[in-house]
């Protein structure tokens, strides 16, 4: 059993919601990348709603605020996850207000999934090992290692046949693994892709049925 590629979901709980169903919203930094890699998955009942960088604005806090007006839709098996990229936002002068980005959304009960450098190397975890990984030091190195894998990347074209189902609980043991390496707490000082957080939760909220089987295992 595979997963399938699904159309674009309104910015919104779907009007024909079941009670059980469980929304997962998600806002990002770079909207890009991670809204084309989650519409390619189908798992029924369960709806990741990526939350778009409509105004051109991706700092933390402004990322964060769109994320929380979405918070008077939610029931209260949904949840709320600010997925970030610590690249350009952990120096300087954007370190403070990144820091507190993060105080505000644990007050508010927000899940955090940073990635360092970039979410692209959450998509790199599905064809190589944490080793390989772990000392690109930017952006452009994740970006071109994709790039060595496929021979192409460019973020605003993902495409499905790149990260199919099977792949996805190797980059999540794959993540796992890395992180434990990654001192620093909230904000990684090594390289660190958190988005297997996610879909842990988004597995634990499923019920094996409804999971393609290499996601299902992982419940077992």
């Amino acid at each position: 059993m595979s997963l399938f590629q699904r159309k674009v979901r309104p910015l919104k709980s779907p009007d024909t919601r079941l009670r059980d169903d469980r929304l997962f919203y998600v806002a990002c930094d770079d909207t890009y990348a991670p809204k084309q890699y989650f519409n390619f998955f189908e798992i029924p009942r369960i709806h990741v709603i990526v939350v778009e960088t409509s105004d051109g604005t991706s700092s933390a806090g402004h990322v964060l605020d769109r994320l929380l007006e979405q918070k008077s839709s939610c029931f209260e098996d949904d949840e709320l996850w600010l997925l970030l990229d610590t690249d350009h936002y952990t120096s300087g002068r954007h370190i403070k207000s990144f820091r507190a980005a993060i105080k505000k959304a644990k007050q508010h009960g927000v899940n955090i999934a940073l990635s360092k450098p970039c979410f692209e190397l959450w998509l790199l975890l599905h064809h190589r090992d944490e080793d390989e990984v772990a000392d690109l030091v930017d952006a452009s190195g994740v970006e071109a290692r994709l790039r060595e894998v496929f021979g192409e990347y460019n973020k605003t074209r993902l495409k499905l046949e790149h990260y199919p189902a099977e792949q996805v609980p190797d980059a999540i043991r794959r993540a796992a693994r890395l992180d434990k390496r990654a001192t620093g707490g909230d904000i990684p000082a090594g390289n660190t892709s958190r988005v297997y957080l996610l879909w842990q939760a988004i597995i634990d909220k499923a019920l094996p049925s409804q999971l393609p089987t290499p996601l299902a295992e992982l419940k077992l």
